[in-house]
This record gives C-alpha cells, structure tokens and sequence, in this order.
C-alpha cells in the first residue's frame, strides 16, 4: 500500500508539471503584453494612455480604411544642403528661379553684309564704254516782270498796252518787247507771251491789270 500511494504522488506531480509547461509554452509564443497599465489619479480616475485610443474599437471609423504606419527607415533624410538654392532647385529650362540677376542673353545673330553697288564707269569692274553723258538741262524761262493794261486798235490788227517800271510802249503781235519777251497774241483780255531762243510753243499767259 505505500508503494501505490507513492506512485499516486509522483503521477499527480508530473501531471502538474506537464500543465505548468504547457502554460509557459503558450506564454512565450503569444509574447509578453508590453500595453502599459493606466496611471491613476487622485480622484481615481484612470488617466488614458496615449495610444490607447487607437486601440479602442469606438474610436475607429467604421468601415474606414486603417492608416499606413511608415517605419522610421522609410523617412528621408533632410539635410542642410537640400536648402542650397543655388545648386538643387532649378527650373526645367536650366536657369535657378531663386537668382534674381538679369539672364545673359544670346548675342545677336551677325548681320548679313549688303551686296556691293553695281560697277560705274571708271571702276575697274566696269565692262564696256562709259555712256554718254546726260544733256545740260535747259534753264526756265525768264519771269514775266511787266503788266499788260489794255489793246487799242481794229480786230484784225489789235495793239497790245504794255507798262514796266513807268515805262509804258504799245506792241504788235510778233514784237520782241522789253529785250527778250515775244507777244505771240493779243486776247480781249489777256496776251500770250514766248521767250526768245525758246520753244515757239513755250509761252505763259498774262492777264489784263485793272
């Protein structure tokens, strides 16, 4: 009989054993619990945790979409650099949009020379005889200085009254007067005056002064 109760003890104490494992062995996989317990207060209310509200299931939207938790390795670096304007930030076309100084630009294109003149005589380039040279341009008429007053006279053979400078004369159609005007014709109330060595048919009309 004391070596059945013996035994009896023994299976007893590795069945406990064997649940205290068990036990251990759930524990380490499910991992330690790290969520901190909520402080106290005097009034004895627990104070929230930060972070518990997330956890919180009345916190959550329903239906919402959960935030992506960035990982501190996935966060860029910022330097002192990066604040460079003048070396990192540029416009695409290549000039800094910080720099306020005036952009230099471009040279103008190089004008295009203009051909040379054509050769005149006497340039070497000149081909051929030299044209003759213009005629000399026949000098304008003299002016008109003296007045015409009246006629006198019959129909067919009128008298032309002619004043300059105080001197009065009458003339015929065809008279040189005054030295170097001819009277071509004498009208009711005006005469045809020509010039001498001149063109017949270059004449200027004067009228008659009151």
């Amino acid at each position: 009989m004391k070596i059945a109760l013996g035994n009896r003890r023994q299976l007893v104490l590795w069945g406990f054993l064997a649940v205290v494992l068990v036990l251990a062995l759930v524990r380490m996989q499910k991992g330690p619990d790290v969520s901190p317990t909520p402080a106290v207060t005097r009034s004895g209310r627990a104070t929230p945790v930060p972070g518990d509200e997330e956890r919180a299931p009345s916190s959550r939207p329903r239906g919402g979409r959960e935030e992506k938790k960035v990982s501190p390795d996935e966060v860029p670096i910022f330097t002192t650099r990066d604040l460079d304007s003048a070396g990192s930030r540029q416009a695409p076309s290549g000039r800094n949009i910080f720099d306020f100084r005036v952009p230099t630009l471009p040279p103008p294109p190089t004008p295009t020379p203009p051909p040379p003149p054509p050769p005149v005589c006497g340039d070497p380039r000149f081909l051929g005889p030299c044209p003759p040279p213009p005629p000399t341009p026949t000098p304008p008429p003299p002016e008109i200085t003296f007045k015409f007053i009246g006629t006198f006279g019959p129909k067919d053979a009128p008298i032309a009254v002619l004043t300059q400078g105080g001197q009065v004369i009458n003339a015929h159609e065809g008279e040189v007067v005054f030295g170097q005007f001819i009277l071509r014709r004498i009208n009711y109330e005006s005469i045809d005056v020509g010039f001498k060595e001149r063109d017949p048919k270059d004449t200027r009309r004067v009228g008659l002064t009151p």
